[in-house]
């Protein structure tokens, strides 16, 4: 007869209690690479990364946060707050946000010549969201990595 060294109700809390952690970690690895990656003039751009669940925050503000550590606190405990299950959103909503993902800059640019190359941003030039999505698993990967 075998015998199970863990009792299943253990076992299954033990379980849930990583899963839940591999998701906050994970998605706080990848929300950090894009918050890191976002280029900064005056930090108005980083300080606008919103962190919501199943639904996108649209909200704008006026604040500035040139330092992506205070960010990445917000970030983090907004992750903590959330429930496990839906959608987690990083959103970031200002108008310019799509110009620098995806270097739509006008050839000259308008303003911030010294900012862009070839109509994309010279601190972002292939995005921030496209890279951290690329690197998914490997957060995936690093997050269960630390549960072992």
């Amino acid at each position: 007869m075998a015998h199970w060294s863990i009792p299943f109700d253990k076992l299954a809390k033990k379980t849930k209690t990583d899963i839940e952690t591999v998701v906050r970690e994970s998605t706080f690895i990848i929300f950090t690479q894009v918050v890191i990656r976002s280029p900064v003039d005056t930090g108005r751009f980083r300080a606008n990364w919103n962190v919501s669940y199943n639904t996108i925050n649209t909200a704008t503000t006026q604040d500035v946060q040139p330092d992506f550590n205070l960010k990445l606190d917000e970030v983090q405990k907004a992750l903590l707050q959330m429930p496990i299950g839906g959608m987690y959103w990083l959103a970031n909503s200002l108008p310019y946000a799509k110009v620098l993902e995806y270097g739509l800059y006008p050839n000259p640019p308008i303003a911030g010549a010294d900012k862009t190359k070839n109509g994309y941003s010279k601190q972002a030039p292939h995005g921030m969201v496209r890279v951290a999505a690329r690197e998914f698993s490997d957060a995936v990967n690093r997050a269960v990595a630390k549960r072992k």
